[in-house]
């Protein structure tokens, strides 16, 4: 049996390390992270959290500010905490909370590479649930915030620049999971780079290509990791269990896959090869939506310090309203394809 998993797991990682599938598939999702963390400014995003603003604008950017921030699940929890602490208001916070992992923007573009539409449907169902946590958090402990003194209040500036050069260039790189040929994929991302070249400095582009490449040396040997070791499952886990766990597409089932994936611990990304397998084994698409909702957003050590942070009354509303989002998505997702 062992030698079954170590050969699986070998064979699928050289059919992962495709030229092609690297260049094309891999390489734009770090290349987009590295221009949004570089190229966009993050200062003036963070200015929209505060109490002092508008919920509803504060909520929206929020529940997109994963993939603006480029954050991952083991820098999340420090950064939400400095926010909660300082006044950021409830509702924007744990909107943050949630989006900082599950709208991460490698693991947008990788799941859309690897998972293709069921990829798709992650990353917005991601963002359309960290806006509803926010809402509903808000609703209700928004008032009770004894902390939102003025001294503590943020206000956002009227005086905001659209950062248009940088735009242009993510979405040539986004673009490229849009199409389908490798030729076309390939002129969008000389165009990218050509681009790039034309509108930002020397040193600009330097930043872009040294956060680009720093990801992707911190992500991807986990990622393959991850690879390897979902590939590998599959001679222990006999598919019939996957079938029988998570394979109805059922309201149970997706919360049952929702609950697994929020008690146990992901490495960034690892939880897209952990679900193609488990896809592959037999999981419906809505609990594979499910388990993708919810795992990068929860754990077991971060459900300790939400709650630490929060307090229990909070903290456990939160966890809650991930796992339940979760398993509603997935179901949503089942009822439409």
């Amino acid at each position: 049996m062992w030698q079954t998993a170590l050969q699986e797991g070998l064979y699928t990682i050289i059919a992962y390390l495709n030229p092609w599938h690297l260049l094309l598939g891999i390489v734009p999702a770090f290349l987009i992270s590295g221009a949004i963390a570089t190229l966009i400014d993050r200062e003036n995003i963070l200015r929209f959290f505060g109490p002092g603003v508008n919920k509803w604008i504060a909520i929206t950017i929020a529940s997109i500010a994963g993939a603006i921030l480029a954050v991952c699940s083991c820098s999340i929890l420090p950064m939400f905490t400095s926010m909660y602490k300082i006044g950021a208001g409830i509702g924007p916070a744990t909107s943050f909370l949630y989006s900082g992992p599950a709208v991460n923007t490698a693991a947008i573009f990788i799941s859309a590479a690897i998972l293709g539409k069921i990829g798709w449907a992650r990353s917005l169902s991601a963002v359309i649930v960290a806006f509803v946590i926010g809402l509903i958090m808000d609703f209700g402990f928004g008032k009770s915030q004894m902390h939102q003194t003025k001294e503590k209040k943020m206000k956002a500036t009227s005086s905001l620049g659209i950062p248009w050069k940088g735009l242009l260039v993510i979405f040539l790189l986004v673009a490229i999971y849009m199409v389908r040929l490798n030729l076309f994929k390939g002129i969008l991302l000389v165009a990218a780079f050509l681009l790039g070249y034309v509108l930002f400095g020397k040193e600009e582009r330097r930043s872009w290509y040294q956060e680009s490449w720093s990801l992707f040396k911190q992500i991807f040997p986990i990622l393959l990791i991850g690879v390897f070791i979902a590939s590998g499952l599959r001679a222990f886990v006999p598919p019939s269990l996957i079938v029988k766990l998570f394979g109805r597409e059922s309201f149970v089932s997706n919360m049952f896959s929702s609950v697994i994936g929020a008690i146990f611990y992901f490495s960034t990304l690892t939880e897209v090869p952990i679900t193609r397998s488990f896809i592959e084994m037999g999981m419906s698409s809505g609990s594979a939506i499910a388990f993708l909702l919810a795992g990068p957003a929860l754990s077991l050590p971060s459900m300790i310090t939400i709650n630490r942070v929060m307090g229990w009354k909070r903290g456990l509303s939160y966890i809650g309203l991930v796992i339940l989002l979760s398993a509603i998505s997935g179901s949503v997702y089942e009822f439409i394809f």
